[in-house]
């Protein structure tokens, strides 16, 4: 079952009427800002045949242990010490940093010592569509991603791939975003097992 990421704004339920429509089975809602009453939200808005999750974007460590009793899900944008952390769940948008690319190759936000972190700790390394598909230099974002991809491979790193969609019309089919896994350099076989590599 394809469980998607969207980034809501009190619209969490044209997200989900949008979802049906494209066969997704379940959203993880994803908040920047805390709200103790989120587990009394979520549930509200669950149901026998669409199931719903919460996530939050970490930018404090000392928070998380706090967030984390509240929150499904605990996502961060990649700190150094977030790879550290046991209670992250979920790394994204390490491509989407003011950063020069070396002579050589391209600094996309993970590393050798990142990723044995990552492996060490059980977090998964997000792939953003939507990151892809708003952003104005595509080419450097997905060259980006492609070696981020390459990475976790090489440290046998599981990745998680979702639309992260800002507006219910960025939602895609589940073999949309295979299709995208594939053409940025991921195996087939590491395409879908990404749309489902959910700890859920």
């Amino acid at each position: 079952m394809f469980i998607d990421v969207v980034i809501p704004k009190d619209n969490e339920k044209e997200f989900i009427k949008v979802a049906k429509k494209l066969d997704v089975g379940g959203i993880i809602f994803l908040y920047e800002k805390f709200d103790k009453e989120i587990k009394e939200k979520i549930e509200k808005l669950n149901s026998k045949d669409f199931k719903v999750y919460s996530g939050f974007l970490l930018k404090d460590l000392k928070h998380a242990l706090k967030i984390k009793s509240n929150y499904d899900f605990i996502f961060s944008n990649g700190e150094r010490s977030h790879f550290e952390n046991k209670n992250v769940d979920i790394i994204i948008d390490l491509e989407d940093k003011n950063f020069r690319d070396a002579t050589h190759f391209r600094n996309s936000g993970l590393n050798q010592v990142l990723a044995k972190l990552a492996k060490e700790k059980s977090i998964l390394i997000g792939i953003n569509f939507n990151l892809v598909l708003n952003n104005k230099n595509k080419e450097l974002i997905i060259g980006r991603i492609s070696q981020n991809i390459k990475l976790c491979r090489k440290y046998k790193l599981d990745m998680f791939l979702a639309s992260f969609a800002k507006k219910p019309y960025e939602l895609r089919y589940w073999n949309d975003l295979v299709s995208f896994g594939v053409t940025i350099g991921m195996h087939p076989s590491e395409a879908k097992t990404s749309i489902s590599n959910r700890k859920v």
